[in-house]
C-alpha cells in the first residue's frame, strides 16, 4: 500500500479503534500528525520537485548544446562529470541534512538525465559510431542502477520508459527482436519485489506487453506469419494467462499491480482466436517437434500452478468453482489444440467464441463477489468488443452497406446503453456492500 492509501486507510480505521477504547482522541490526532510530518505534504509539492528536476536537466542539456562548439574536450568532460557529481551531492544533502525526501528523488531523477546526456556527449566528442539503440539501453541500465542503489521509484520509471524506447527502436525500426529485454525486466523486478511502487510496477507490465506485441508484429506484417509463430503465440497466451492467475492469487503489491496487464493480454490473445479464419491459411499438417512439446509442457505447468493458486484462494461456492475449473481446462485444451491440430474448419473458432463468453462471465462474477471494479469493467469491455467484432464478422457481407451501418448503430447504441447501466448498477451495489461491511465492523 502506498503512502496516500495507508494514510486514508488509517484515517478510516482510527474512529473504530477509538470506539473500542484502544486509542484515545489525543493519541489518534498524534498518530495522524506524525504521519503527516514524515510522509505528508500536498501531492503537487512532490510533482513540482520532479518537474523542476526535468526542466533543469533539459535546460542544462540545451545550454551545453548551444555552447558545445566553444568548449575544449577537457572542458566538456569536466562539465559532464561536474553535472553528475552535483546532482548526487544535491541528493545527499536533501536526503540527510535538509530532510526533503521528495526533492532528493528529484535530484536522483536529474542525475539520470545527466547520465544520458553524458552518453550522447561522450559519443559526440570521440565520434563513436555505434548501434543507436545501444546508447538508449546503456542509459536505461544507468537509471536501473540508480533505482537499485538509492531505492528510487522515479528513477526506475524513467529507466523503464527508456527501455520502452530502446525496444521500440529495435523491434519496429531495426526489425529485430530485443532479446536482452527479458534480462532487463528480471533485474527491474528485484526492486519492485522489495518496494511498494505501483507506478513503476505498471510501467514494468506495460514494457513486457510492448515487447510481446513487437515480437508478434514483425512476423505478421513483414513475413506474413508462419506455423511456428502461430504456435508460439498460442503458448504465450497460455503463459500470460498463468501469470495472471498467479498474480491475482498473490497479495504482494507488485503482483497486484501487474495482474491487470496480464489479464488484458490474456483476454486479447483469447479474443484473437475467436476469429474463425485466424491462422487457417497458415497452418499445415506438420507435426510439432520435441522443443514444441517441451514448451507446451512448461506452459501447462505454469498455467496449472496459477489456476490452482487462484482457485485455492477463491471464496466462490463449490458449483461456481467447478465451472471455473472446467473453463480453465477448456482454455488450456483449446490452446494445446492450436499448437497440435491445424485449423481446417470453423469448429475451433466456434468453440473459442463460446469459451470467451464463459470466461468473461466467470471474470465478471469473480469481480462482483470480490467487489473488484477493475474485473467487472474488463468483463463488460470484453463483451462489448466481442459483440462489435461478431457483428462486423457476420453481417458485413450479408447486408447492404447503409443498412449495415444503420442497424449496427442502433444495436450498439442500445446494447451499449444497457451494458453501461448494468455496469454502473453493479459498481454501485459493490460500493454499497463495502460501506455496509465497514459500518458493521465499526459497530
Amino acid at each position: 500500500m502506498n503512502e496516500r492509501g495507508f494514510r486514508k486507510r488509517l484515517a478510516q480505521e482510527l474512529p473504530r479503534w477509538q470506539a473500542q477504547g484502544w486509542v484515545g482522541d489525543d493519541g489518534a490526532r498524534a498518530i495522524l500528525a506524525d504521519l503527516d510530518a514524515r510522509h505528508g505534504g500536498p501531492a503537487w509539492a512532490s510533482s513540482l520537485a520532479l518537474a523542476g528536476a526535468v526542466l533543469l536537466g533539459v535546460g542544462v542539456i540545451t545550454w551545453f548544446a548551444a555552447h558545445w562548439g566553444e568548449m575544449s574536450k577537457v572542458a566538456k568532460l569536466l562539465a559532464i562529470v561536474a553535472a553528475l557529481v552535483a546532482a548526487h551531492v544535491g541528493h545527499g544533502v536533501c536526503q540527510t541534512r535538509a530532510a526533503m525526501p521528495k526533492l532528493a528523488q528529484g535530484m536522483l531523477l536529474l542525475s539520470v538525465f545527466f547520465f544520458g546526456a553524458a552518453i550522447m556527449l561522450v559519443g559526440q566528442i570521440y565520434h563513436i559510431d555505434a548501434h543507436f539503440p545501444d546508447g538508449i539501453a546503456l542509459w536505461a541500465l544507468g537509471g536501473l542502477l540508480t533505482a537499485w542503489l538509492f531505492a528510487s521509484q522515479p528513477a526506475l520509471v524513467v529507466s523503464l520508459l527508456l527501455a520502452a524506447i530502446w525496444t521500440w527502436h529495435e523491434q519496429f525500426d531495426y526489425r529485430a527482436t530485443n532479446w536482452p529485454l527479458p534480462g532487463f525486466l528480471a533485474l527491474a523486478a528485484v526492486p519492485l519485489w522489495r518496494h511498494d511502487w505501483p507506478l513503476a510496477a505498471r510501467a514494468w507490465g506495460g514494457l513486457l506487453l510492448l515487447w510481446l506485441a513487437g515480437w508478434h508484429a514483425l512476423p505478421w506484417f513483414d513475413l506474413g506469419g508462419s506455423v511456428e509463430h502461430f504456435r508460439l503465440f498460442a503458448l504465450q497466451v497460455l503463459g500470460v494467462a498463468g501469470l495472471w492467475a498467479l498474480a491475482y492469487g498473490s497479495r504482494h503489491p507488485f503482483a497486484r499491480a501487474v495482474c491487470g496487464d496480464f489479464l488484458l493480454a490474456a483476454l486479447l490473445g483469447a479474443f484473437v482466436f475467436t476469429f474463425p479464419d485466424f491462422g487457417s491459411r497458415l497452418r499445415t499438417a506438420t507435426v510439432p517437434g520435441l522443443p514444441w512439446i517441451g514448451a507446451l509442457a512448461a506452459g501447462l505447468v505454469l498455467y496449472a500452478a496459477g489456476v490452482f493458486r487462484l482457485i485455492r484462494a477463491s471464496d466462490l461456492p463449490l458449483p461456481r468453482r467447478s465451472v471455473g475449473v472446467a473453463l480453465a481446462a477448456a482454455f488450456a485444451a483449446l490452446l494445446a489444440a492450436e499448437v497440435f491440430v491445424p485449423r481446417t474448419s470453423g469448429v475451433q473458432g466456434l468453440l473459442w467464441n463460446a469459451l470467451f463468453l464463459g470466461v468473461l462471465y466467470q471474470i465478471g462474477d469473480l469481480g462482483i463477489r470480490r467487489a473488484d471494479r477493475a474485473l467487472v469493467n474488463r468483463a463488460f469491455a470484453g463483451f462489448s468488443l466481442w459483440v462489435a467484432a461478431r457483428y462486423f464478422d457476420t453481417f458485413w457481407s450479408l447486408l447492404d452497406r447503409s443498412l449495415f451501418f444503420i442497424a449496427g448503430g442502433i444495436l450498439l447504441l442500445a446494447g451499449g446503453g444497457w451494458l453501461e447501466r448494468r455496469r454502473r448498477a453493479l459498481v454501485r451495489d459493490m460500493a454499497a456492500a463495502g460501506e455496509r461491511g465497514d459500518e458493521g465492523g465499526r459497530s
